[in-house]
């Protein structure tokens, strides 16, 4: 084909003046094609020619032999194979638009494959014609492009992909492609429910049980309302309704308290009942503990209530213990005297011996505290006979309660004969038994002990203890009081050491920590005094346990401090305890006084965990002596170490918070602590009360001062410091006659009323008025001689005979001030 010289233009405007001439890109008629063409560009700022006025250039001049840089070849054609040139592509119709405006249609295309005829008789039906795809746009006369470089014909291939649909186009240009399988197609498990879900279905569900609820209430028949009180009694005509036409009664309410069932115990696997502790006789009048300073008297004495049987202090249980090989060993061995019966059920002497043996149970039932009768059948524990070489039977055998060996009592069955036997070896004899006309008249119910004091005294046990038991008060210290004799301050050894030293020869004896602790307790006693130049000299310093030993002087921290330095190394645990004691310079409440401000300092003292984990207060400063005018006296007082810790804490208030120690857990405040018990200051007890066996805790009227302007008769008692406790194995001897000395009516004519007892509590009934004029003092003393000679065992009958025509001796134990 000849080359065709393309015309030159000197400017662009002659160009596109030229092409419109020529038709190109516009319709017929004179629309134009395709886009239009773009606004003229804006002329030139800055004065610069327009491309009209432009001159040409010497570089390139226009020359015609050299033709159009349009219609030349490029120099880098592709080559083929062989080496030659590769024509060009031959232009396309979208290149060249139709005059006519119409683009010729696509050669038809090959559809896909027909598919396989299925096994099935039934052909699926044949599908229907496809129509023809429409190559240009009518509207816009501009023609497609191929389906390989359309990016307009892909991107609806990804569309029809996405919807799931298939389309030829893809299958020719690409038919070895595997599409993803659709959605609903793939094996995936169901997502659980979301949380938003579960609570709402929690909610349907709620809303459909109770819409359930509603409809079955609404359909549910409503039972017709029966007046009882209002309706006639009219008698029912017809049959009688029967039981399920009725409203059901309620069960009948028992009338009394449920009851325990039966426990299928034997008699002999129980244990040994207890005596019962015994009380002083009361009477309905007025509490001395109400009285003070301004209160009136009561306007009419108080009607004395009726006398207690003689038999009110007897034991209430059986008047002989059935021994077994349990509770052998307890009972026989508790320390005090056990009268043992060993008997055969078929034996007819036994049988003889036994209501004798059960009245000699009953006649010494007073003193079963002291003494224990008792039985044991020798044929159901044969192990005893072999144990007591027992040759005939019945076989009477007494028991001190410390030694294994017993005493045989000859075979008589003479009940005279046998009480003898066990009078002269136990000392208690049945015809001390307290008859009914020595149990005083009965007296005012809220004089008797305190609430505390009853609780303390129904805690402890009945009966006496062994040596070495729990109660504190009577409890066998002669092992470590004479250890801590042998080793005097004086005779110590120079070591370094002297606190390890002393814990090892001190307590390394005994295996109990309540031992160990009493003998330092003891020791500190007898080998430290009170310094007294230093505390009334106000010099008082910090020393270490091994120089306050050295010195042999110390206060009370000086005490306490070496108490917890010997004990932290004989093994014990102890801690030195600080606050307020009222000890020397301590003053009483007076009536109306303020409660002074908290302080608890001052004092100082121990704590030590002794047998059974328990910490026990003490005081060894104050155990050790007491202060009297500037004065130190030597004077071993073992209740700061024995008292319990509520009794501890009436005298001293620790700074923390968490050593009182209570059993009830019971923290009192610096009020309650200040005023104590008494709400008042509280009755005068001496020192000596203790070594009488008295209990300083127990002395009522509590308070000081006592009103006598009253017709009121007054109960003054006290009791022993524990109910097993002996003055003669505990004590010092038989207990003294106590004796109330009084003024007499308005105060003219001093009197001793003698005390009655029952072997635990002593007690005196006076009236208001008869204990004298405001301004006299009421003492309680002991009757420690007559004639000149000791008055010990002397009994309230024998003082009264005696009075008179004797001579008596006298020691302080209380006193109490009288007042209006």
């Amino acid at each position: 084909m000849a080359e065709v010289e393309e015309p030159q233009f000197t400017s662009l405007s002659a160009r596109i003046a030229a092409l419109n001439q020529q038709g190109v890109g516009q319709k017929p008629g004179g629309v134009t094609l395709g886009k239009r063409p773009p606004p003229p560009l804006p002329p030139a700022a800055g004065g610069r020619p327009s491309l009209s006025s432009r001159t040409q250039t010497v570089n390139n001049p226009p020359i015609a032999s050299y033709g159009s840089s349009v219609t030349k070849q490029a120099n880098n054609l592709p080559t083929d194979a062989r080496g030659n040139s590769l024509l060009p592509p031959p232009p396309v119709d979208r290149d060249q638009p139709s005059k006519s405006g119409k683009t010729p249609p696509l050669p038809a295309r090959r559809g896909p494959p027909p598919l396989p005829n299925r096994k099935d008789s039934q052909a699926s039906p044949a599908l229907p014609a496809r129509k023809a795809s429409t190559q240009l746009s009518t509207d816009t006369q501009v023609a497609r492009r191929g389906s390989n470089a359309s990016t307009m014909s892909y991107s609806s291939t990804i569309s029809g992909l996405s919807l799931g649909q298939t389309t030829s186009s893809i299958s020719s240009v690409d038919s070895n492609r595997r599409m993803a399988p659709p959605l609903d197609m793939a094996n995936l498990p169901p997502l659980p429910p979301t949380r938003r879900e579960l609570e709402q279905r929690k909610v349907e569900e709620k809303h459909r049980a109770d819409e359930q609820r509603r409809v079955e209430e609404q359909h549910r028949p409503k039972v017709p309302l029966v007046s009882v009180k209002s309706a006639p009694n009219i008698p029912l005509r017809g049959p009688p309704p029967v039981d399920r036409d009725m409203v059901p009664k309620m069960p009948p309410r028992p009338n009394g308290a449920p009851k325990m069932p039966p426990r299928n115990v034997s008699s002999q696997e129980l244990p040994p009942p207890g005596p019962q502790r015994r009380l002083p006789p009361t009477v309905a009048t007025r509490s001395p503990l109400t009285m003070g300073f301004g209160n009136k008297a009561s306007a009419e004495a108080s009607t004395p209530g009726p006398r207690p049987s003689p038999n009110q202090n007897r034991l209430n249980g059986p008047p002989v213990v059935e021994l077994t090989d349990r509770n052998f060993e307890n009972i026989v061995m508790s320390g005090k005297p056990s009268y043992v019966d060993f008997y055969l059920p078929k034996c007819s002497a036994c049988v003889d011996l036994k209501p004798t043996w059960e009245d000699i149970g009953r006649r010494f039932a007073y003193a079963s505290d002291r003494v224990t009768i008792a039985r044991m059948d020798t044929q159901a524990y044969r192990a005893f006979n072999t144990r007591f070489d027992l040759q005939e039977w019945p076989s009477m055998m007494y028991f001190d309660g410390r030694s294994p060996k017993p005493k045989h009592c000859p075979f008589t069955l003479n009940q005279d004969d046998i009480e003898q036997f066990l009078e002269d070896h136990s000392g208690i004899r049945a015809s001390d038994a307290p008859k009914s006309d020595a149990i005083p008249p009965p007296i005012n119910m809220s004089t008797k002990p305190t609430r505390s004091q009853a609780q303390s005294a129904q805690s402890r046990p009945a009966r006496s203890t062994p040596p070495n038991s729990g109660c504190l008060i009577c409890r066998d210290y002669s092992g470590p009081d004479r250890v801590a004799e042998q080793h005097p301050r004086h005779s110590l050894p120079r070591t370094h050491d002297v606190t390890g030293y002393l814990a090892d020869v001190l307590c390394g004896p005994f295996p109990s920590a309540t031992d160990k602790a009493r003998a330092i307790f003891t020791w500190l006693h007898h080998n430290i005094a009170y310094d007294t130049a230093a505390f009334f000299g106000n010099r008082v310093k910090h020393v270490d346990p091994k120089d306050t030993i050295a010195s042999g002087l110390a206060v009370c921290g000086g005490y306490a401090g070496v108490f917890t330095a010997i004990a932290l190394k004989a093994g014990l645990e102890a801690v030195m305890v600080t606050g307020h004691g009222k000890g020397f310079g301590y003053s009483p409440m007076q009536p109306g006084d303020p409660v002074p401000t908290c302080n608890p300092t001052g004092h100082a003292w121990n704590s030590v965990r002794i047998d059974g984990g328990e910490w026990k207060l003490l005081d060894p400063c104050w155990g050790a002596g007491n202060v009297g005018n500037q004065v130190y006296n030597k004077s071993f007082t073992p209740s700061f170490f024995t008292m319990s810790n509520e009794d501890f804490g009436l005298r001293h208030f620790p700074q923390d918070r968490n050593h009182f120690f209570r059993r009830d857990g019971i923290v009192p405040t610096w009020a309650e602590y200040m005023i104590g018990p008494a709400g008042a200051e509280e009755v005068q007890i001496y020192s000596v009360a203790e070594d009488h066996g008295i209990s300083g805790t127990s002395f009522t009227p509590r308070a000081k001062r006592i009103s006598v302007n009253s017709n009121e008769v007054i109960r003054f008692q006290f009791s022993k410091l524990c109910e097993h406790w002996d003055h003669i194995k505990n004590g010092k001897g038989p207990q003294y006659c106590m004796v109330l000395k009084i003024c007499g009516l308005d105060g003219r004519k001093d009197d001793y009323v003698p005390f009655e007892n029952n072997d635990f509590w002593w007690w005196a009934d006076v009236k208001a008025r008869d204990l004298g004029a405001p301004g006299q003092v009421v003492s309680c003393y002991a009757v420690t001689t007559v004639n000149g000679k000791d008055a010990r065992g002397l009994s309230s009958k024998e003082y009264l005979k005696k009075r008179g025509n004797s001579g008596f001796g006298f020691a302080g134990i209380a006193a109490w001030d009288l007042v209006r």
